[in-house]
């Protein structure tokens, strides 16, 4: 299988010409990736086949996921789980669990009007866990840059960002989840994140907004920043 057609997999629907950006902007066969909300590994999988000699880190804070994360990643060893959520803070947080339709809409952020849009989802727990910035989790695994990151944090993927201002230098590539409204208390809307964003000197390669809450965007850094 080509790896347009694997990464096709992995971002499932997503146009060719995501897949091509990310393929040009990498350029490499050996990537550092960081996935934040690895849930139970789906992606985590696909893009190490992609990426065989890379190095995938996946997040998955929630215990019960994570233990799912593990088993379902065993067999590669180019995975690496934390039982972590990436955050703007080295401690403890609270998060809200979500179950019903979906255990994959948990979030740092207290529900908003994701409970109008989604009433199949429920946010019925919640529970205390550890969290890590990007910046400590990479001075302490002595990484000094990212070439791709994966976002799917509900909400907190700029706040989270924000608080890793060393290691976002040296980041090439970014596919994440934005918010289109308010699904989440406080969450940053996608204007101000794009505008954030390319003054950290990323340009968006494609944005994909199929859906009217929430979409996808990725942000390739500028070859002159």
């Amino acid at each position: 299988m080509s790896v347009i057609s694997k990464l096709k997999s992995v971002f499932q629907k997503k146009s060719n010409k995501a897949i091509k950006e990310i393929q040009h902007a990498l350029q490499i066969e050996s990537p550092i990736v960081i996935e934040a909300g690895a849930h139970i590994g789906s992606d985590s999988v696909e893009m190490s086949k992609i990426w065989p000699k890379g190095i995938i880190h996946a997040f998955e804070p929630i215990p019960e996921i994570y233990n799912k994360l593990v088993s379902n990643t065993r067999g590669y060893k180019n995975i690496l789980t934390y039982p972590v959520a990436l955050s703007n803070q080295t401690g403890t947080a609270s998060i809200f669990v979500s179950s019903g339709a979906s255990d994959g809409s948990s979030s740092l952020l207290a529900p908003k009007e994701h409970i109008s849009e989604h009433p199949d989802v429920q946010f019925a727990k919640v529970q205390n866990i550890n969290t890590i910035t990007l910046d400590d989790w990479a001075a302490q695994n002595k990484i000094d840059h990212v070439d791709f990151a994966w976002l799917d944090m509900q909400g907190f993927e700029l706040s989270m960002l924000k608080a890793s201002e060393n290691i976002l230098k040296n980041i090439k590539v970014i596919y994440t989840e934005v918010s289109l409204k308010e699904m989440y208390e406080g969450v940053i809307l996608y204007p101000e994140m794009k505008s954030w964003m390319e003054k950290q000197g990323f340009q968006v390669a494609y944005e994909d907004f199929r859906w009217t809450d929430m979409g996808n965007v990725l942000f390739v850094r500028k070859r002159n920043s």
